[in-house]
């Protein structure tokens, strides 16, 4: 029971000159009488005092004497809504009353309607990109010095999805259900003091969150697909100790915490377009250069959208790959054989398909992924085998247009481009090589974030 309700709660063994003492040190011109049980037995207006008094009355005569027996009462069920009826109906003091009907408060005008305050959680699920044409034009060592990176684009409908639960105490722990693995630490400090935690230990060494949580992370594609999906992972994360922030990072910078955390903490060699690509989402042309990184949007029309979507498809090789490991050694290479013509000739392709693209030319598209494919191979001698390329020839020997590697090589999954009355060939002599096709959708999306109460 509150203070108010204290003040205007009168005894049923009281006096009407109790009554009002207690009326007239309050502003509400009213009082409740309860019984030894708290029970709600009526209540007295200054209105029923005038007319009991008027009649002969006197204050020395018992509260019930002169008590109004009916009387509008709420249960402790009540909502929010039909409380502010009644309020809003000119009810200015409102009697709450449990189960049993003894009073537990009283509802005014200035009574607190709102909801406490509960635990939240936040989540965020970021989508897996498919690069077209440009990549290897997206790493630091190839346009730092002054050239620049340009790379084609787009998410599918294919996430990680991050769930961060804030704890009251300081510690950290950290469950990939992908891995199977869980992290324990004591605290922040014990977590940098480790030397030894993965990808999510390393996106939150960069955040360096000031309390302690739960971190639940999951995918819906494989370890190792080639769709960025690490990327996806550390930019899912970032968005999600971003919604418990109260000045948002940017979309450019989440992708650039996620960069750090991926690239430099971690130390997973790559690029730079699969944290933009997962952070704005969509269609973009992501252009890399020695002082800025800028992603364009492409606007197309509806029907084109829907035409390469069905004219694309996308399969898992069955061959799992090192990205890290393959960046590494392309580097390597790079640097011992200028690779750098062969890399310019797929920034010119890029910018071509580009329009290829926006034009809704889809067949000069399709076929461009093909060219996409032979430069790439000539980058390094890692990116492809021979099971590789009896997949690709196969699906190009069945009426596939074109078609690439998704990510550095290695593995990992295919995307192809094929007409309509090819597709059904295509797709069963992909299968018959031990491929698993992917139903998918394009995301215009990028990452995205919420929070809720903790259920």
């Amino acid at each position: 029971m509150n203070e108010l309700t204290e003040q205007l709660t009168l005894a049923s063994t009281a006096d009407v000159l109790a009554a009002l003492k207690k009326m007239e040190s309050s502003r509400f011109q009213v009082v409740f009488v309860v019984d030894d049980r708290l029970s709600l037995l009526g209540l007295i207006t200054n209105g029923d005092l005038r007319r009991h008094l008027l009649a002969g009355g006197s204050v020395s005569d018992s509260v019930t004497s002169c008590m109004n027996r009916e009387f509008r009462s709420v249960s402790t069920e009540t909502s929010r809504e039909q409380l502010l009826k009644l309020l809003d109906l000119g009810f200015h003091v409102i009697p709450r009353v449990d189960g049993e009907g003894r009073l537990v408060d009283l509802v005014t005008p200035e009574y607190d309607l709102a909801s406490p305050e509960a635990p939240i959680l936040t989540r965020a699920r970021a989508p897996v990109r498919v690069s077209f044409s440009g990549g290897g034009s997206d790493v630091t060592y190839y346009f730092a010095n002054g050239r620049t990176g340009a790379v084609l684009s787009t998410t599918v409908a294919l996430y990680s999805h991050a769930t961060l639960i804030p704890r009251a105490d300081k510690s950290i722990s950290i469950h990939s259900e992908d891995l199977g693995t869980h992290e324990q630490y004591d605290s922040l400090i014990h977590l940098l003091g480790s030397g030894s935690s993965g990808l999510l230990g390393a996106v939150v060494t960069v955040v360096k969150p000031s309390f302690g949580f739960d971190l639940y992370v999951r995918s819906d594609f494989p370890v190792g697909s080639g769709l960025g999906g690490s990327s996806a992972v550390a930019t899912a994360v970032v968005a999600a100790f971003n919604e418990m922030r109260l000045d948002r990072w940017s979309t450019y910078e989440v992708a650039e915490l996620a960069f750090q955390a991926e690239r430099v903490c971690f130390g997973i060699a790559g690029g730079w377009q699969d944290q933009y690509a997962s952070a704005f989402g969509g269609f973009n042309l992501i252009e890399f250069g020695e002082d800025k990184n800028l992603v364009h949007a492409i606007r197309m029309e509806p029907e084109i959208l829907n035409e390469l979507e069905e004219c694309l498809i996308l399969c898992d090789s069955g061959i799992k790959h090192d990205s890290g490991a393959l960046h590494d050694m392309q580097k390597s290479t790079f640097s011992a054989e200028d690779k750098s013509r062969e890399v310019e000739g797929m920034v010119d392709l890029c910018r071509k398909m580009h329009k290829h693209l926006i034009r809704g030319e889809l067949l000069d598209f399709g076929r461009s992924l093909a060219k996409a494919w032979q430069i790439k191979r000539a980058l390094s001698s890692r990116i492809t085998t021979a099971e590789l390329d009896a997949i690709y020839e196969s699906a190009i020997g069945a009426g596939a247009l074109g078609g690439k590697l998704m990510g550095a090589g290695g593995g990992g999954f295919f995307m192809f481009f094929v007409q309509a009355q090819q597709r059904q060939r295509v797709a069963q002599c992909l299968r018959e090589r031990g491929c698993r096709l992917s139903t998918f959708r394009f995301e215009t999306e990028g990452v995205t974030s919420w929070r809720t109460k903790v259920h």
